[in-house]
């Protein structure tokens, strides 16, 4: 069994260390500004970088859709630098419950330019 350490949080989402060698990012059912899912973004690249992980875990739950501006952000932003800087090629992404935030997800996939293995998973 993979054990967690936790890396940052905040009330909107927490960021863990996973031993099996990945990033664990689980979101909570709050409300955050463009500028607060910025920010919890950057500390995963910080933590990927830390601990020289290529992989996250995204654990959507019941987050509210994100804001347009921060899908292309991180599509066009976030990623491409997370693909440059760590090598970032896989992504395992338990859905939200909400279509809204499933939209928003799947926009984000769809307007990227670069190549990774991303694997989506049905909330239960």
């Amino acid at each position: 069994m993979n054990s967690a350490l936790r890396y940052f949080s905040n009330p909107a989402a927490v960021i863990s260390h996973v031993s099996g060698g990945y990033i664990r990012l689980d979101w909570q059912p709050v409300a955050a500004s463009a500028a607060e899912l910025r920010a919890i973004y950057e500390h995963v690249l910080q933590a990927m970088r830390r601990h020289r992980s290529t992989a996250l875990m995204t654990v959507h739950n019941q987050r509210p859709p994100m804001p347009q501006e921060v899908q292309t952000w991180l599509a066009h932003d976030w990623m491409p630098r997370a693909v440059a800087e760590v090598g970032y090629g896989r992504c395992a992404i338990v859905e939200a419950t909400t279509p809204l935030s499933q939209l928003a997800a799947r926009a984000v996939d769809s307007d990227l330019g670069v190549a990774r293995h991303f694997r989506r998973f049905g909330y239960h």
